[in-house]
């Protein structure tokens, strides 16, 4: 969300700098914020329809990202009773679980979104 409201923030500070009378600023401003809207609407658009297109798939094709997700806690697990070298504090296993992580988190809130804003259309 941060990002947006930075986005946001920078917008209405490029209009400001312009010299345009305060209405012709304020209706600039509300045309490029719609624009940045409706992009970010396709964009969980799309993100929904693949989504929807994973889980019309086998078991597989919708199971996998838990799969991942799984295996990774698994691995970190057996690294509190043994002693595993790819958790080690320079293995790159650390940058993949933070990917991983992040892209599962924000995959899912995408994904609620989506569905949410599919809703209210229909």
């Amino acid at each position: 969300m941060k990002p947006v409201t930075n986005l946001v923030s920078a917008v209405g500070e490029v209009v400001d700098r312009l010299t345009l009378p305060g209405r012709e600023k304020k209706q600039l401003e509300t045309d490029i914020l719609q624009l940045l809207l409706s992009v970010e609407e396709k964009t969980l658009e799309e993100q929904a329809s693949v989504i929807r297109e994973e889980a019309r798939g086998n078991w597989l094709q919708r199971s996998w990202r838990p799969i991942v997700m799984l295996t990774f806690a698994l691995i970190v697990l057996a690294g509190t009773f043994m002693n595993l070298p790819i958790l080690a504090d320079t293995s790159r296993f650390w940058d993949l679980l933070e990917i991983g992580l992040g892209g599962y988190i924000i995959g899912r809130g995408s994904e609620q979104i989506a569905c949410s804003l599919l809703k209210r259309k229909k």
